[in-house]
């Protein structure tokens, strides 16, 4: 039998001269995430974290990951080599209508209701953690669609999220082709451009989409949020995980201060709300209307 090849170890991205990233360090670079983003990381991430934050070391001429600690911790650095350091490790997955139940929900008769329950009978949707901004325009697709582009009610959307770099491509909302193909081939016609040839294709989102998707940084664990209105819906799906219970229920209170009676809160599959506290009632899966 022939023996295996053995291969060779890959080496980092980013500064391959650092040193590793001891335990104690990881410890201590684990608690500022979780001050900061409210993220819990366990010991099984520290090489998850080493590999992110290598990039991060060579940006700043450094290779100790003790120096980069310093580094967070200094007042005359530590405002714009955080938020570098928050986008380095928050994790942004998502995708075009993922969970499609969600969106199956969300028919045209049901949105219309939505906006015509609101003060001034419009739809006011917020896409809390919004990433490079699938979700939100996801939502935005089946707002104008089903509004006849604003026609039968007016509508927005706000996309929030803690990552700058995220909110970049929001504001960008150039995709490439591949990551469109879970939008319904008539949404995709109607509101997606293609942009170059070939492999190269991306698909840009139309103007005045996005001109109706407004975006804002937010942090999930500051004390308040301010997206500046009254929401009929809110989607914050697949972050809550990353929280630990208590965190949990803080995010949730603070997000239902901005969804109005009769609105509805979305979750991610995996999330779901235990305490009996909260004035929400379960109406789908994951799914919840607010009841006072």
């Amino acid at each position: 039998m022939a023996r295996p090849a053995i291969q060779q170890p890959i080496r980092p991205a980013g500064n391959a001269h650092a040193a590793s990233l001891d335990m104690a360090t990881f410890r201590e670079l684990a608690r500022l995430v979780d001050e900061s983003c409210g993220i819990v990381l366990t010991d099984a991430k520290r090489v998850m974290l080493e590999t992110r934050l290598r990039r991060r070391l060579a940006a700043n001429g450094m290779d100790d990951f003790r120096a980069y600690l310093a580094l967070l911790r200094a007042p005359e650095a530590k405002a714009g080599e955080l938020q570098a350091f928050t986008d380095c490790v928050v994790t942004n997955e998502t995708s075009f209508f993922r969970e499609p139940p969600h969106f199956e929900y969300l028919t045209p008769d049901m949105l219309k209701r939505l906006a015509e329950g609101g003060r001034d009978r419009s739809l006011r949707i917020w896409s809390a953690a919004s990433s490079s901004g699938q979700e939100a325009y996801s939502l935005a697709m089946i707002a104008d669609d089903a509004s006849g582009g604003g026609q039968s009610f007016p509508w927005s959307v706000t996309a929030t999220d803690i990552s700058v770099r995220m909110l970049n491509a929001v504001r960008e909302g150039v995709y490439g082709a591949d990551a469109t193909r879970s939008v319904p081939a008539r949404l995709r016609a109607k509101y997606l451009t293609p942009v170059g040839h070939g492999a190269d294709q991306q698909m840009s989102v139309t103007p005045d989409l996005r001109r109706n998707v407004r975006l804002g940084q937010i942090n999930l664990m500051h004390g308040e949020y301010r997206p500046g209105q009254v929401m009929d819906m809110i989607f914050c799906r697949n972050v809550l995980i990353y929280f630990q219970p208590d965190v949990q229920l803080a995010v949730i209170g603070k997000l239902l201060r901005h969804l109005r009676p009769g609105g509805l809160l979305f979750l991610g599959h995996a999330e779901s709300i235990r305490s009996t506290r909260l004035p929400l009632r379960l109406i789908r899966s994951n799914i919840y209307e607010r009841v006072e």
